[in-house]
């Protein structure tokens, strides 16, 4: 039984330790993982899992911490002009509507995907497609032809209002009180709005947001189970 007790106390110095390292990380989706990141991240996969086989929690924990500090000296570092190249260039696979074969090729990758990653990105004929780059990240940017690119407000010259951040107020039947002084506005005005909607509890809110605009959108607890 001692020992079940102290696997689960490994268990949880490993889980304590990885989620404080991957918030001191930064604020990182896996697409924007470079391929030193992943690389260090496998690494510290396989370092994490030995406390789980072995009984050493404190030294994989400074080891995870160790490679942890290098994925941030690395990113660091390719803030320096001399180390600009660090996280590889973006691939050009597209240039004047011509697909480069070439940059295929370098990058691992056939049509079929290069076609997927199109139509993810809401294109679906090559044809409209002017420039498209293969990003150090892994993402696909696209700059489609004139032709195929929708019209902005400008171009039709309509004078549209600027959007502003919407704030969530309630989630889950509970107020964030926190969020009111950003959204700039107070809990009698949000209890104020709900009562115009004939909504007399927060509890009856499954979740509500306001916009810089003050205006209100609400879903109710009822309705979110059907």
């Amino acid at each position: 039984m001692n020992e079940f007790f102290v696997y689960v106390i490994r268990c949880i110095i490993l889980i304590i330790t990885t989620w404080l390292i991957v918030n001191f990380i930064g604020k990182k989706s896996l697409a924007q993982f470079t391929p030193y990141d992943v690389a260090i991240l496998f690494i510290i996969s396989n370092v994490v899992a030995q406390p789980l086989v072995n009984k050493d929690s404190f030294k994989t924990a400074i080891g995870v911490i160790i490679l942890s500090l290098s994925i941030i000296l690395i990113s660091k570092l390719s803030l320096r002009k001399t180390f600009y190249g660090i996280d590889s260039r973006p691939s050009v696979l597209i240039a004047n509507g011509i697909i480069c074969s070439e940059e295929l090729k370098k990058n691992n990758l056939n049509l079929y995907v290069l076609l997927s990653m199109l139509r993810i990105q809401g294109f679906y004929k090559v044809s409209d497609i002017n420039f498209a780059l293969l990003e150090p990240g892994g993402q696909l940017s696209v700059l489609p032809k004139a032709s195929a690119r929708p019209a902005t407000s400008q171009e039709v010259n309509l004078n549209l209002p600027e959007d502003g951040l919407t704030y969530a107020v309630i989630i889950d039947g509970t107020l964030n009180q926190n969020i009111l002084p950003t959204a700039s506005i107070t809990e009698q005005w949000l209890l104020d709005e709900l009562h115009k909607m004939n909504i007399r509890n927060i509890k009856e809110v499954f979740y509500a947001e306001v916009d810089t605009n003050k205006t209100i959108f609400v879903n109710l607890m009822k309705d979110s189970r059907k």
